[in-house]
């Protein structure tokens, strides 16, 4: 929205196709990175452990660091593993957004918790 409302709409929905784009290329085969809403995404990891998705994320945030292209991009990461945090789909998405709030409300900037399943931005 801040986006679309300091920049316009073509300008807000290229911004969405960037981060599509840097999701897609960090995403192994197995894994699905889909538009969850608005201007938040899902990328679930299967079969990926902590130490993958934290590299995932990273890289992620990284590489929209890098862009040169205006405006700049950056992400706030929730996070719910199964079965820790949840047995289905609606309970681990719960979680990662409830995760997502805190880090984008609560000013940190350093990705944590990450497991199997990740909800970015």
């Amino acid at each position: 929205k801040l986006i679309n409302d300091q920049f316009g709409h073509l300008t807000g929905s290229r911004a969405l196709v960037r981060i599509g784009k840097v999701l897609r290329s960090h995403s192994r085969a197995i894994d699905t990175p889909a538009r969850y809403g608005g201007d938040e995404f899902a990328l679930v990891l299967p079969e990926a452990g902590k130490d993958i998705a934290t590299r995932v994320v990273t890289r992620i945030r990284e590489r929209l660091a890098a862009q040169t292209e205006a405006p700049a991009l950056s992400v706030s990461a929730g996070v719910a593993a199964f079965p820790e945090d949840g047995d289905t789909a609606e309970k681990l998405l719960a979680v990662a957004d409830r995760a997502l709030y805190i880090m984008k409300h609560g000013g940190r900037s350093s990705v944590q918790n990450l497991a199997r399943i990740a909800a970015c931005l």
